[in-house]
């Protein structure tokens, strides 16, 4: 309750816990923050492993926020807020923030929204790795091959995997994947003033031609797109949410070749909504939210 509590909850169902990362004996929570009244952000507080009672303190809180009414678009949507974890090296986690639908946050290189950010566990300092992003689901750092795989939530379509290369990630100018000036997919038909939203937003659908990173592949229609995890060489899954009565609830399987394109890519229909993966011991686990259970694949 000090950190998230009854009275934000009672403010909107929007506000939560978002992931969890047991790295180096601690544990890191992001979720997201009031930073001020009625404006938000994605944070991150940490704690020492301890099975009685952990004690929990800040690690990173932005000093911006996002105003629930006032904003720029006069749109707020706090599910948009990214808020995945994972270890990057022993110093550091990576961040996924998403953009809680102020679109423009994404391009806005002295923001935090939109990005994935490399976090440093001793002292909470930070720095961008990647910017336009809507709302970054899914993060896999893939060591031997040097790069992360984003997954992330598009509009109407235009669900992206997203290949950020690591050695890039230090150069003068930040790798950019678009958001929201290009995208496959559209603007929610019940957008207010939603051909104005064009003219500020274009939605272009070609990335590079407008000096953007394309991305690796886009499902159109969306399969609401979560968690990516690799499962062999060169072989990955990721999971689905789907809508809630589609049958997009599924697995998908695919391999990346020499010149990191998708081939092989398999649809394994689960018919429930699959929050979270991971990988241990050749098997997969899946969390399955309709059931709140925990299922496993045997993956040999």
């Amino acid at each position: 309750d000090e950190f998230i509590g009854l009275n934000q909850f009672k403010k909107e169902q929007w506000f939560s816990l978002k992931d969890i990362l047991i790295f180096k004996e601690k544990v890191f929570v992001s979720y997201t923050e009031e930073i001020k009244e009625d404006c938000w952000n994605t944070s991150v507080i940490y704690g020492d492993i301890n099975y009685e009672n952990i004690k929990f303190r800040k690690l990173f809180s932005p000093k911006e926020c996002i105003h629930s009414v006032n904003n720029i678009d006069r749109e707020f949507v706090a599910h948009q807020s990214g808020g995945k974890i994972i270890s990057f090296d022993d110093n550091h986690i990576l961040l996924s923030i998403g953009d809680y639908r102020s679109r423009n946050l994404g391009q806005d290189n002295k923001s935090v929204n939109g990005k994935i950010i490399k976090i440093n566990v001793k002292n909470g300092e930070y720095e961008i790795v990647s910017m336009g992003h809507r709302n970054p689901q899914g993060l896999y750092f893939d060591k031997e091959n040097n790069f992360i795989l984003e997954t992330e939530h598009g509009p109407t379509g235009g669900d992206e995997i997203n290949l950020i290369e690591v050695n890039k990630i230090n150069e003068d100018k930040l790798q950019n994947y678009g958001w929201a000036i290009s995208s496959a997919g559209e603007h929610y038909p019940s957008v207010k003033n939603r051909e104005k939203k064009y003219e500020k937003y274009p939605l272009y659908k070609s990335h590079s031609e407008h000096g953007f990173i394309e991305p690796l592949l886009s499902f159109v229609p969306s399969i609401g797109i979560s968690e990516i995890v690799k499962i062999g060489k060169n072989k990955y899954v990721l999971g689905s949410l789907g809508h809630y009565r589609d049958e997009s609830k599924s697995l998908y399987f695919f391999e990346l070749n020499n010149e990191k394109k998708i081939i092989n890519l398999k649809q394994v229909k689960v018919f429930e909504r699959i929050r979270d993966l991971s990988v241990k011991d050749d098997k997969l686990y899946l969390f399955m939210e309709n059931t709140a259970s925990i299922g496993v694949i045997n993956l040999n």
